[in-house]
């Protein structure tokens, strides 16, 4: 076979490829306007995907051209493999849609990546731009893995999604908050794994330092693919996608007058104030009053009690706070008799308490939508039976480890947790 026709076989491989994915969101976006039920205007594409949608026929369609014009190719091998990235980038999106595999999608795609920069730091010796315009779309599946890699992370600290009958008891929503916290929490984890010793805290507490410091590099991972992605969609026009293959270099977005803000120290008070009388003139403000006031938008199925007005949640804020005041205490204390600043970070325990305190609260805060959503309590039982062993651990750890000054608040969390299991009572 020549190289043409090895190149030409690769190129309807990968075309066909990309027609079984456009086929996917014409169908579901079929499906979607023929649903009166389905509020969405379409299925959407991931951040990236939304420009290769344009790019990929467009650098095939290039690459026809120029080996119509091209009497042989020098070296085919570049030109398949990069084809067959192509179609490895497109296979790890369908194993998305159509699978919900996230992990197999990320695989297929890092594979791709790595053959796809490769191919990029390869100088073209001839006319066929092709290995140019690969290089050129291989932000955009950098931009789509790194969206990929935030939803597989999201998943990772998520138990099964419980179910929203009433099958699901307030025990069954227990061993949800408890699964949910093993998952976010190392500390907890750790704990529930190998018993409350020093050492499992101390194993827990470096591989949440671990998993903060991966935490890091993911968010500025993130910080850099929107950068790219806000360059990109600047200079990208869908109705002339080859006059972004032609680009010799993407620019960088500049904020008008971003250098000219003074930065203030605010003094920010929370006291309620009269109003001045002049915000209240103005006629920008008046019209946007008017216009959130005339909306259409109907935010009734969405309200739901506030949390915090919720009589555990009432329990719990002085309590948290209580301990907030005691460790600040003891740092306190603690810098003033030594110079190692080692020993002022918040030790292992005291990190465990602090989580535990904390932990109740996040819960309570956010069931209230699930409660309604279901219209039953067991959610939101879950979370005060979740509540009333977290204040059991809290006061055991303070007992296990002799810390006498802190004595006070074990039994502040015994005798609000048995607050909790009388509302739980009566309820």
């Amino acid at each position: 076979m020549t190289g043409h026709k090895q190149i030409l076989a690769e190129i309807s491989i990968t075309r066909n490829a990309f027609k079984e994915l456009d086929d996917f969101f014409l169908k579901a976006d079929e499906n979607i306007a023929n649903d009166p039920d389905d509020p969405q205007e379409g299925i959407g594409h991931l951040p990236g995907l939304d420009r290769l949608m344009f790019l990929i026929p467009c650098i095939i369609y290039r690459l026809e051209e120029d080996l119509s014009k091209s009497k042989e190719v020098e070296d085919v091998a570049p030109i398949t493999e990069g084809l067959q990235t192509i179609k490895e980038g497109i296979n790890s999106v369908l194993t998305y849609y159509l699978q919900d595999d996230v992990e197999g999608a990320l695989g297929l795609l890092s594979n791709a990546l790595s053959s796809m920069d490769k191919l990029s730091g390869i100088i073209p010796q001839s006319s066929i731009r092709f290995l140019r315009d690969l290089s050129v779309i291989a932000p955009d599946f950098h931009i789509l893995s790194s969206m990929l890699e935030g939803f597989r992370e999201s998943g990772r600290i998520r138990p099964k999604e419980p179910e929203t009958d009433k099958s699901w008891s307030p025990e069954l929503w227990l061993d949800y908050y408890r699964e949910q916290a093993r998952l976010e929490e190392p500390l907890i984890a750790m704990v529930d794994a190998e018993g409350l010793t020093g050492t499992s805290l101390e194993k827990g507490m470096k591989q949440m330092i671990e998993e903060r410091e991966q935490m890091d590099k993911r968010m500025e991972k993130q910080i850099n693919s929107y950068n790219l992605m806000r360059n990109r969609d600047a200079v990208f026009d869908t109705e002339y996608p080859e006059k972004f293959l032609d680009l010799l270099e993407i620019p960088d977005v500049i904020d008008e007058d971003d250098e000219e803000y003074e930065v203030r120290t605010v003094d920010l008070h929370y006291e309620e104030e009269e109003p001045e009388p002049w915000a209240s003139s103005l006629p920008e403000l008046q019209d946007w009053n008017k216009h959130a006031f005339e909306s259409s938008f109907d935010d009734s199925e969405l309200s739901h009690q506030d949390f915090e007005n919720d009589l555990v949640y009432l329990l719990l804020k002085p309590f948290t706070n209580n301990i907030f005041e005691r460790l600040k205490r003891d740092y306190l204390n603690r810098a003033k008799e030594c110079k190692n600043e080692e020993d002022l970070m918040r030790s292992p325990l005291e990190h465990y308490l602090v989580i535990l305190a904390l932990k109740p609260q996040v819960r309570i805060s956010s069931c209230g939508v699930m409660t309604e959503s279901i219209g039953h309590d067991a959610p939101r039982k879950g979370v005060y039976m979740f509540a009333m062993e977290c204040l059991e651990r809290i006061a055991d750890a303070i007992e296990r480890f002799s810390l006498k000054h802190l004595y006070p608040l074990a039994v502040e969390a015994r005798n609000i947790r048995k607050q909790i299991e009388e509302i739980l009572t009566v309820s």
